[in-house]
């Protein structure tokens, strides 16, 4: 069973009921006839009092006279009077209306609902298979303006399409057209009202808070909407308290005694009061009666124009009140309207009885009645459905007619609601999708010029489209010792360049903490001022402890005037001037048995390589680019791989174990082997490097306040193979050259002590340089391998040429054959070969 058939057959079983009693429970309060009768559900009187018969009521007696919907009743009751009396608006058509008193009662007010599905007065309403074409009595209904009769009234009429149209029921729920498609109002939604609270909180800094509702569904929903909304601004509802209900007067008394005890002795300084005004006025009446002093209360917009709280004794000493109310607007001729009914003229025709009992009449004068957003709202109410009602009749307003006899169904009407837009007393008037208004706030200070004397001052508005509050703080004038906002914090600010630490379970009780070096606090976040946490620099930026700001990291890079570069270009001009005082000496000496000692081809390449090696320094003082860095390893490597490989054909050659080889080719060109096989297995090895992850230029920002800009080609196992390459290169030569220094032939001897002290000296140079590397930052990181290299260059040349130079320039005597034990015949550029020394 769907749930519109569900109700119907509620509604029809009700009807029954209700029939029983109509004449007593259901009389009409004020009633008019017309083309097209709209209901009218208002409270007149606040309570009801029931006469029970078997067990169940029969009739009820309303008591209590409420002022606020006896003025909503004549604010609908002018609104159609001066649409009738209007050519521009429904010419030629009569709106009658039916107006009834809820008594602010769930069962009369459902009873009323029902009512008004009947197609008469007198009848009941007709079971049917298809109410498409059915026409009720009534084509709309206004009111009620509290949002549970609303919600119950809605579902009622919904069985028949009825609209309904609220203007004071502000509930969050009725928002929600899959439950209540048929509601509209013409208040805001108290999902707006609970977010201008917030933003007026966090304009002020209120971040620790009270927030006391009335016990129903109207305060535990906005509550809930209020407490949300406040986390998400991180504010804290330190104390929440609900309004005790149902109570004798002693022990509503005793509550109210102990939540003004809570709000004095805590540190809350800011109480939002979502409740009727019978609840604040008690609540007010204590408070001030106590004597509490220096405090915030914000009004919920059902008593922030309240004269009757505004009149408390020493209410003007409690703190400074500011309010929430519905933008309102003015209502030309309401008031001689009002008058007149004051007077009692059209009164007494149309309602004797509906000021019995009602010592609150006293209240009632001219300037109250502006003062109830509802009596505009009301209004609004009546002019949405009016021009809903000229678009469907086709009404032309330059030939003041309209198609009077076309029928009209509430289902149509409710079709066409959601479509007007129109301007009343510079008001727009329209509803979007779920059925609300666009209409916002008034923010309110309470001003008292004399204790007894005071005005709602208008300090601000809520614009309901943006969803932004705008306050004149100059306006308010802060009940104080100072004269200044009081503070509700339950911590007080952090200083600048300080985060939050919280403490407690409230997220607004914390403890400061300086951000340390490299963050800053972000002003500019969503937190505010005071975030949780510290924002990092960026890694261009830097800053010490407690900032607030980053400054712009310096950017620095090895460059060939710093002092250490100056020092590494002259040892490599040295090394150059070495190798050319070297091959002027060998020129200079050459076909002697000491420059057969070392050979032609032996020296061009050590040369060759040298040079290589000693081109790749410069790379590595200047200002690093990616070419620089995909250029610079693999010279350096691949000429050192050079220079070890030509050591390595000699030392093999030196100490014979080339006898080992079996081909004759192989063993006269084992040099040339031992120098093409080496290179090509560190070019694959430096292919296989740029493969897997090449030398990138890195913006090196582990140094504070300094962006080093270097080569990142340090990581494994690109850098390190090549290393590792080289490295084994020298140890074998190393252990070869072993060979050769114990061996009994003097020559062997000779070379194998030059080269191994060599081999020694580039292990021990290059096992220094691995820790050093790997653990030092900064930009002259990447000269220590420059260091190494030269120290090798220096190590090899040291070793094997300077002892042969010395020879040739100081110690003549010795450049013999037999000292370097050498075939006299043999050429200066063949090496000699195992065959040839015997």
């Amino acid at each position: 069973m769907t749930s519109k058939a569900f109700v119907g057959l509620l509604v029809w079983i009700l009807f029954i009921r209700v029939d029983d009693g109509k004449a007593d429970s259901l009389a009409v309060q004020f009633t008019a006839p017309g083309d097209f009768i709209l209901g009218g559900l208002f409270a007149l009187h606040s309570q009801a009092e029931f006469q029970f018969r078997d067990g169940r009521p029969e009739t009820h007696t309303c008591y209590s006279f409420y002022s606020p919907g006896y003025q909503q009743q004549l604010a609908m009751r002018f609104a159609i009077d001066e649409i009738n009396n209007s050519t521009a608006l429904l010419p030629g058509i009569t709106l009658g209306y039916e107006i009834h008193d809820t008594c602010n009662d769930e069962l009369v007010t459902t009873k009323l609902a029902i009512s008004f599905l009947s197609e008469d007065p007198s009848s009941s309403l007709a079971m049917q298979c298809n109410y498409a074409n059915y026409k009720p009595r009534v084509v709309a209904v206004v009111g009620p303006n509290v949002s549970g009769l609303s919600m119950l009234v809605a579902q009622i009429l919904d069985f028949l399409s009825i609209p309904e149209i609220s203007a004071g029921s502000s509930s969050i729920k009725l928002s929600d057209k899959q439950l209540y498609p048929s509601f509209f109002r013409t208040i805001p939604s108290d999902q707006n009202q609970a977010d201008a609270m917030v933003q007026l909180l966090n304009y002020f800094n209120w971040n620790w808070v009270a927030a006391l509702v009335t016990d129903n569904e109207y305060g535990h929903q906005v509550l809930e909407v209020f407490v949300q909304l406040a986390l998400s601004k991180d504010m804290c509802v330190a104390y929440e308290a609900i309004f005790p209900r149902g109570q004798d007067e002693i022990q509503r008394k005793q509550e109210l005694v102990k939540i003004a005890n809570q709000l004095e002795v805590s540190r809350i300084n800011a109480t939002v009061i979502f409740s009727h005004s019978g609840e604040a006025e008690e609540l007010l009446q204590v408070v001030a009666g106590r004597g509490i002093t220096g405090k915030v209360w914000i009004a919920s917009e059902c008593w922030s124009t309240s004269s009757a709280i505004a009149l408390i004794p020493n209410l003007n000493k409690i703190g400074t009140v500011l309010g929430m109310a519905v933008e309102s607007g003015e209502m030309p001729g309401f008031q001689e309207y009002i008058q007149k009914v004051l007077a009692n003229t059209e009164l007494d025709q149309k309602s004797p009885n509906v000021l019995e009992a009602c010592p609150e009449c006293s209240y009632l004068s001219l300037a109250n009645f502006s003062k109830f957003f509802e009596v505009f709202n009301t209004y609004k109410a009546i002019y949405a459905i009016a021009h809903a009602l000229h678009q469907l009749l086709n009404c032309s307003t330059t030939h003041k007619t309209c198609d009077a006899d076309r029928d009209i169904y509430p289902w149509q009407l409710l079709e066409e609601l959601p479509k007007v837009n129109f301007t009343i007393e510079s008001q727009p008037v329209h509803f979007s999708k779920t059925g609300d208004p666009p209409a916002g706030y008034d923010l309110l200070f309470w001003d008292w010029i004399l204790p007894n004397n005071h005005t709602f001052a208008v300090v601000g508005r809520y614009d309901a489209s943006t969803h932004k509050l705008n306050i004149n703080e100059s306006k308010i004038r802060w009940s104080t010792e100072n004269g200044k906002a009081p503070v509700s914090r339950c911590t007080q600010g952090c200083k600048p360049g300080q985060k939050r630490w919280l403490r407690g379970e409230h997220n607004c009780c914390y403890q400061c903490e300086d951000c340390p070096a490299g963050y800053f606090q972000d002003t500019n976040s969503t937190f505010g001022a005071e975030p949780d946490e510290c924002t990092p620099c960026s890694k261009n930026e830097w800053s010490t402890a407690r900032s607030t700001t980053c400054q712009p990291r310096a950017v620095e890079y090895l460059e060939i005037t710093d002092l250490i570069a100056i020092i590494m270009m002259a040892l490599t001009v040295l090394v150059f001037a070495q190798m050319v005082a070297v091959t002027g000496i060998f020129a200079t000496y050459r076909g002697t048995p000491a420059m057969r000692y070392v050979r032609g081809f032996p020296l061009q390449s050590i040369l060759f390589s040298t040079t290589c090696f000693c081109v790749s320094f410069p790379f590595f003082v200047m200002k690093p680019t990616k070419e620089i860095c995909k250029v610079r390893q693999p010279l350096f490597f691949g000429s050192f791989t050079l220079i070890l490989a030509t050591l390595l054909g000699k030392t093999l050659q030196s100490v014979g174990l080339d006898q080992i080889l079996r081909r004759p080719w192989v063993r006269n060109h084992l040099m040339v082997l031992c120098i093409v096989v080496n290179a090509a297995l560190q070019g694959l090895l430096c292919l296989f490097w740029y493969y897997w992850e090449p030398p990138v230029l890195e913006e090196n920002t582990d140094i504070e306040r300094t962006i080093l800009l270097q080569c990142h080609d340090s990581k494994f196992p690109g850098f390190g193979i090549l290393l590792a390459h080289d490295y084994c290169l020298a140890v074998i030569c190393f252990a070869c050259s072993l060979v050769g220094y114990n061996t009994e032939k003097k020559k062997d001897n000779v070379a194998a002590k030059s080269i191994n002290f060599a081999m020694l000296l580039i292990l021990i140079i290059w096992i220094i340089f691995v820790p050093t590397y790997s653990t030092t930052k900064g930009k002259f990181v990447a000269l220590f391998q420059v260091f190494a290299g030269l120290a090798s260059i220096f190590a090899i040349f040291g070793s094997y040429y300077y002892p042969v130079c010395y020879v040739m320039l100081f110690a003549p005597h010795l450049n013999t054959d037999n000292h370097f034990c050498l075939s006299q015949d043999l050429p200066v550029d063949k090496e000699p070969s195992a065959r040839d020394s015997k």
